[in-house]
């Protein structure tokens, strides 16, 4: 007897449904973890991968996320994906470095100007980070863009005389850098991102380098009002997740979840890349206060770093991937602009 069209269907649906998730088989929860809080573009674009995450698998992958650092500063991310406590992590170069220092090469002071110097930099990189991370128990999901760092201040830097004045912040995750910084006759303060703002309002620190988004996410600008425009050193992140958790993942999944996460990765990195001058402008509005400097104080810049900066090799990153990133700053191409 022929089944009617509607008939058809149901048992259409009927079988689709049967190959998603049988009633044995239980899905995969990952959990997923971020400083970025609720809100905030970092989190929408979270939010996208997350949604399609579901579609691809038919719900057979569940991702809960764990914004606005409610599972812990980024070194507390890492212990808990290495207990399994969590299983990936939207992560900055901070949180990253905790699997393999190499990432904190493209950080270093000053060395990339634009965008354009930061994409092909990584492109000769990217295979040797992967690997490390990849060594270190992780699959990298997709690079992210997370901003030029800038001086944020409580009073106006120009010349690195004026940071001198100042108590800086530095990360308790990643490396200790405050013995480079007090040989180059600057105080530094070590304590978790998330005490940034408290630090501020108590006086602890002065100084912060630090994203536009970042600034104006957390409100440190409100306290740390002025902006020294000179690009420190450019911050980059990760989607990872753990390669314990990846592989309980139906093989047939992985590339398409993979090629999902960076594609809306690179969806969005023009619009995200313009969020750092928005976030200035809007900052702006409410008291923030950009400092000038002239050519001459940023070559004053330039002097000081390349009289330290060596001091970075085997500190900030290990001395293979400092010795490969000298070796490509000979070969990169110039900035599309000489000005921030």
């Amino acid at each position: 007897m022929l089944l009617r069209p509607y008939a058809r269907a149901a048992l259409l649906l009927a079988a689709a449904l049967s190959l998603s998730l049988t009633p044995d088989e239980k899905p995969v929860i990952i959990r997923l973890a971020t400083l970025a809080p609720v809100g905030s573009a970092w989190y929408e674009v979270l939010e996208d991968v997350v949604s399609e995450w579901h579609e691809i698998s038919a719900k057979r992958v569940q991702v809960r996320m764990y914004p606005g650092g409610v599972a812990g500063d980024e070194r507390d991310l890492i212990t808990k994906l290495r207990i399994d406590h969590l299983q990936a992590a939207a992560m900055s170069a901070t949180g990253i470095s905790e699997i393999d220092i190499g990432i904190w090469g493209l950080s270093l002071p000053m060395l990339l100007q634009d965008y354009h110097q930061l994409d092909w930099m990584r492109a000769q990189l990217d295979d040797e980070l992967t690997r490390r991370i990849e060594r270190g128990g992780f699959i990298v999901l997709g690079w992210v863009d997370i901003g030029w760092m800038y001086w944020f201040s409580r009073e106006p830097i120009r010349r690195p005389e004026d940071l001198q004045k100042l108590r800086i912040f530095t990360w308790s995750t990643g490396p200790n850098v405050e013995g480079m910084w007090r040989s180059a006759g600057f105080h530094s303060v070590s304590i978790a991102a998330t005490d940034v703002l408290p630090a501020l309002q108590t006086g602890l620190v002065d100084a912060i380098a630090a994203t536009p988004l970042t600034a104006a996410t957390f409100q440190w600008f409100a306290l740390a009002h002025y902006m020294t425009p000179i690009k420190w050193s450019v911050m980059t992140g990760a989607i990872v997740i753990t390669k314990q958790a990846w592989e309980r993942i139906p093989a047939e999944l992985r590339p398409r979840l993979k090629a999902a996460t960076r594609r809306h990765l690179k969806g969005v990195k023009d619009e995200l890349r313009n969020m750092d001058d928005q976030a200035v402008e809007v900052m702006k509005e409410h008291g923030l206060r950009v400092v000038s400097v002239t050519d001459d104080d940023r070559r004053v810049w330039r002097t000081v770093i390349d009289q330290h900066v060596h001091k970075l090799r085997g500190l900030l990153t290990d001395s293979t991937m400092y010795d490969m990133i000298m070796r490509l700053r000979e070969q990169m191409p110039a900035p599309a602009s000489s000005s921030p």
